[in-house]
C-alpha cells in the first residue's frame, strides 16, 4: 500500500467518566448542563479528568460545552451562599453570566493540553469546541429521538439561529476563539440540523474571507444512529446523512466539514455504518479517493457494552435483549479491528477516534496502545 491512512485520537466520555468513582457526580434533575454544570461547582474536577485523557494518549480534548447553552445558565439557580458566583435564593445566572460560563471551559481544556505539551516538550494536544445537538439541551434530553420542541426547531431555519447564537458566545471572545482548534457539532439526531449547521459554518466561513480572517477551525459534524435499521432517530440512513454534509453547489474546500463522522452509537452497527459512508462519500465525491475533497472519518462509539441509557431516569440498565450472548469482545479490541480495516480500504484522508459514553482515560490508553502494537502498513498514529 502506497499511502498510510494517518490516526489521531479523541478524547473519551466526560460526562459519564465524572459519574464514575472517584468523582461518583450526581448532575442536578433541575438542570440540563448535566457535566457543563461542573463548570459552575467544580472546575477543577473539569481540568483533571481532562488531563487524564491528555495523559492517556488523547490528541484532541472536547470542551465540556456538550449541553451548554445560553438557555440552560440562565434557566440554572445559582447556589446559594457568599462568592462570585453565588446568588440570592432562586437567582439565575444573566446572560452575560451564562456567555462567561460557557467561555470558562475552553481554558480547562486547553490548560491540560499545555501541560502535557511543557512536561514532554512537545506541541501538546488540540482543543474541540463540543457543541451537543439541540435535542442535548432539552429536559429530557431528546437527541436520541429527534423529538424537538417547539414547533419551530423543527426547522432547518429554527435549528439554524439556534446553534448560530451558541457559536457567537465563543466567537465573539477573541482569546477563547484563539485557544479552538476544532469545533464538533456532535449526536445531530435530524437531518435537518445537519443543513442548518452546515449554513452556520458556511456563513461563519464567508464572514472571516470578508474581514480578511484566516479561517483556521477544523470541524466536523457527527450524527447518533440508535435504530436497529441503522437509521438516525428522524430515520434518515448513513447515506443521506452524508449526502446532507457533504453536498454543496459550492466549490470551496473551507466551506466543507474537515471530518464526518458517528458517535454515541452502538459499537456493533459501526463497521456498517463506515461502509455506508464510503460509499455515500465516493457518490457524492468521486471515486478517486483520498482526493482532497474527502474528509476525515470521525468515529467515537459507546462503550456501554450492551446498557443503555434511560433519558427518563437518568439511569444506565443493561439491555435485555443482550444478556442472552455471552461475553463480549473489550471495546478497545473491537474497535482497534473496525479501524484497522477502515484503514486498509484506504479511503479517508484520515482518521480521527475516540470514546462517547461509558468509555474513560484508560478505554482510550488500551485502544491507542492496541493500535500502535499492531504496526499496520495501513495507517500511523499521527499527532495532531
Amino acid at each position: 500500500m502506497s499511502r498510510k491512512t494517518p490516526i489521531r485520537f479523541l478524547d473519551g466520555g466526560l460526562g459519564t467518566t465524572l459519574e464514575a468513582p472517584p468523582h461518583s457526580a450526581k448532575f442536578p434533575d433541575e438542570t440540563v448542563l448535566w457535566s457543563s454544570h461542573f463548570l459552575i461547582s467544580s472546575p477543577a474536577t473539569l481540568s483533571r479528568v481532562h488531563k487524564a485523557f491528555v495523559d492517556s494518549g488523547a490528541d484532541i480534548i472536547l470542551t465540556a460545552t456538550y449541553q451548554a447553552s445560553l438557555q440552560g445558565f440562565t434557566a440554572t439557580k445559582k447556589p446559594s451562599g457568599s462568592g462570585d458566583q453565588k446568588g440570592r435564593e432562586d437567582e439565575t445566572y444573566s446572560p452575560q453570566e451564562a456567555a462567561a460560563l460557557m467561555r470558562s471551559a475552553v481554558p480547562l481544556a486547553k490548560q491540560a493540553c499545555s501541560a502535557k505539551a511543557a512536561a514532554d516538550g512537545d506541541a501538546g494536544g488540540k482543543v474541540a469546541l463540543s457543541l451537543g445537538a439541540y435535542g442535548a439541551t432539552m429536559q429530557p434530553s431528546t437527541e436520541y429521538s429527534g423529538d424537538y420542541r417547539p414547533e419551530s426547531m423543527q426547522t432547518a431555519k429554527g435549528l439554524s439561529d439556534w446553534h448560530g447564537e451558541r457559536l457567537r458566545v465563543y466567537k465573539e471572545d477573541k482569546s477563547t476563539w484563539n485557544n479552538i482548534d476544532y469545533i464538533s457539532f456532535e449526536t445531530l439526531p435530524v437531518v435537518q440540523e445537519i443543513h442548518a449547521v452546515k449554513h452556520v459554518m458556511t456563513t461563519h466561513t464567508r464572514d472571516s474571507h470578508q474581514v480578511d480572517e484566516v479561517h483556521d477551525k477544523k470541524w466536523w459534524i457527527s450524527c447518533v444512529f440508535p435504530n436497529d435499521d441503522l437509521t438516525m432517530p428522524d430515520g434518515t440512513t448513513a447515506q443521506k446523512a452524508v449526502h446532507a454534509m457533504l453536498s454543496s453547489e459550492v466549490v470551496e474546500e473551507d466551506e466543507r466539514p474537515w471530518g464526518i463522522g458517528i458517535n454515541c452509537t452502538d459499537i456493533k452497527k459501526l463497521h456498517q455504518l463506515i461502509l455506508q459512508y464510503e460509499a455515500a462519500a465516493e457518490n457524492v465525491l468521486g471515486g478517486n479517493s483520498p482526493s482532497k475533497l474527502w474528509p476525515w472519518l470521525v468515529t467515537y462509539p459507546d462503550g456501554a457494552q450492551g446498557s443503555v441509557y434511560n433519558t427518563e431516569t437518568g439511569e444506565w440498565g443493561m439491555n435485555p435483549d443482550l444478556k442472552s450472548q455471552g461475553p463480549q469482545i473489550p471495546w478497545h479490541e473491537e474497535l482497534t479491528q473496525i479501524i484497522t480495516q477502515t484503514a486498509e480500504r484506504g479511503r479517508w484522508r484520515g482518521i480521527l477516534v475516540g470514546g462517547c459514553c461509558k468509555t474513560t482515560p484508560d478505554s482510550i490508553r488500551q485502544l491507542r496502545l492496541q493500535l500502535a502494537s499492531r504496526k499496520s502498513n495501513a495507517y500511523f498514529l499521527e499527532t495532531a
